[in-house]
């Protein structure tokens, strides 16, 4: 049972969201803000409810002892992790902050007031990183001081003056597939690699939303799919399905029922493993150099040279529309209108049809 305090003294919480080795946080009101809310600074994390009431002890008797005691950037950082999964952050930024806490974990014995953006500079100096990977590196690290000054541990920012290198390599653009490419993978349409990559190259799933795709989420009559990762517009949304590709994921649909698998693709290839095949057929098959994102750029190039609605290509695809807010809140389309706009999309001899447009334009001009 929680100890009872006097008011303004502090209180003493256990953080549950998941297992701790420190789990029990104290902290103290400071005072209240024009609007009257209580400014609350935390003093740490203990592991024990007993040792961290007699840290609000210390405090209220010496304030100034309390303040020496040192908070490392080991400790702010897992109080980013903390805060972060409280926020509901997605898997995939989890995972990054794991990633980043890696890298910098060599850090973490420093105090936090004595840590400066000096300390984290050679890492972006000497990574071989894109630039875009770099600026998320930057920012989960820009937001654990964030923290700190909130709680705070330091008086601004240090880690804000990080410089990204602006030699360092810009983002790949992405290699879509030309009309000739896709034509030559209906050419092939027997081969799984073939078959997998026509279904994302006509409905812009990413390589993982399609592996996750549960059995029970496809809805073959309706021509639909339930799934989507990675961001609040593209987690589960209707993906529909064009009719040129229906028998492919029809025939995918009646093998994972009749196997009981839980997700479409499982136990049918691996995404490394499609990553690599890809790469073979691609290479076989004379159509240039592709990775399995180059696929949803296909659909969102072709979808647009063909003249479908932006809205719908950005709720197809799982974008946000933040530059049009209107259009976000206001215009509603139904799943019929995304179903008739991908059965648009041009395929088989269609395809040459639309190469032998273009080489007849380029010859006008």
């Amino acid at each position: 049972m929680a100890m009872k305090r006097a008011n303004g003294t502090g209180t003493v919480y256990k953080m549950k969201h998941k297992a701790l080795r420190k789990p029990y946080r104290a902290v103290v009101t400071l005072g209240y803000n024009s609007e009257g809310k209580p400014l609350r600074k935390s003093i740490g994390t203990f592991a024990t409810q007993k040792e961290a009431y007699n840290a609000l002890a210390l405090f209220s008797t010496n304030p100034q002892i309390q303040e020496e005691r040192k908070i490392t950037f080991g400790q702010c950082f897992d109080w980013r992790m903390e805060e972060a999964e409280r926020q509901g952050l997605s898997k995939g930024r989890i995972k990054s902050m794991h990633v980043v806490r890696k890298l910098v974990e060599h850090l973490f014995n420093i105090e936090m007031k004595n840590l400066r953006a000096a300390h984290l500079q050679s890492i972006f100096d000497n990574s071989t990183h894109t630039k875009s990977y770099q600026k998320l590196i930057k920012a989960i690290i820009v937001s654990v001081g964030t923290l700190a000054v909130k709680q705070e541990v330091i008086p601004r920012n240090y880690l804000s003056d990080i410089i990204i290198n602006k030699n360092a390599t810009p983002i790949k653009k992405a290699n879509i597939f030309t009309n000739l490419a896709l034509y030559e993978l209906w050419q092939h349409a027997d081969d799984i690699i073939s078959k997998l990559t026509l279904i994302y190259a006509y409905t812009g799933l990413r390589l993982n939303e399609l592996q996750t795709i549960r059995v029970d989420d496809i809805h073959i009559k309706e021509r639909y799919m339930i799934g989507g990762s990675k961001t609040e517009a593209g987690r589960n949304r209707a993906i529909p399905i064009a009719e040129c590709i229906s028998p492919f994921i029809k025939e995918l649909y009646q093998q994972a029922k009749f196997k009981r698998s839980e997700c479409l693709l499982d136990g049918v290839i691996h995404k490394d493993i499609y990553r690599k095949e890809l790469q073979k057929r691609c290479k076989e098959w004379n159509l240039g150099e592709h990775k399995p994102h180059d696929t949803r750029h296909t659909f969102i190039s072709i979808c647009s040279n063909i003249g479908i609605d932006e809205i719908i290509i950005k709720r197809i695809v799982g974008h946000a529309n933040k530059d049009n807010i209107t259009a976000d809140v206001y215009t509603h389309k139904t799943l019929q209108q995304y179903i008739d706009a991908v059965n648009k999309l041009p395929y088989g001899d269609d395809l040459l049809k639309g190469e032998q447009r273009l080489s007849n334009r380029e010859e006008i001009r």
